[in-house]
């Protein structure tokens, strides 16, 4: 009776420390996809301010699938995109394709705000 006690508490540990995990877990994928940043929903018409913005850690956990940009809430010229790589890192794409930043690099942002980027790494988007 003992034993099946220590047992039933036992389980009970383990399933209550497995009730508070947060979100899913994912495994890198097989080919490189596609994941969508927070990006403008126009293309810029106006001139891009000569603000320079503090510069920006690219930081991503590959088993949760979280972005942060140096704690802050970035808004990203309209066509930006990323990917997530067969390695689990992650690339920042300008519209046109090329690779802006990675996973662990500093962007350098100008623009009004952070919620109007226009000028990423130097380039007026």
């Amino acid at each position: 009776m003992k034993l099946i006690l220590i047992l039933a508490v036992a389980a009970g540990l383990v399933c209550g420390c497995t009730a508070f995990e947060e979100g899913p877990k994912y495994t890198n994928p097989a080919t490189p996809i596609q994941w969508t940043l927070p990006t403008q929903s126009e293309a810029r018409t106006a001139p891009c301010p000569s603000t320079e913005l503090a510069a920006v850690q690219v930081g991503w956990d590959q088993v949760t699938r979280g972005l942060t940009l140096g704690g802050e809430k970035v808004v990203l010229p309209n066509g930006f995109s990323a990917r997530i790589l067969p390695s689990g890192r992650l690339e920042i794409l300008a519209p046109d394709g090329s690779v802006v930043a990675r996973d662990g690099d500093t962007l350098s942002l100008g623009g009004a705000d952070y919620m109007h980027v226009c000028r990423v790494q130097g380039v007026v988007y």
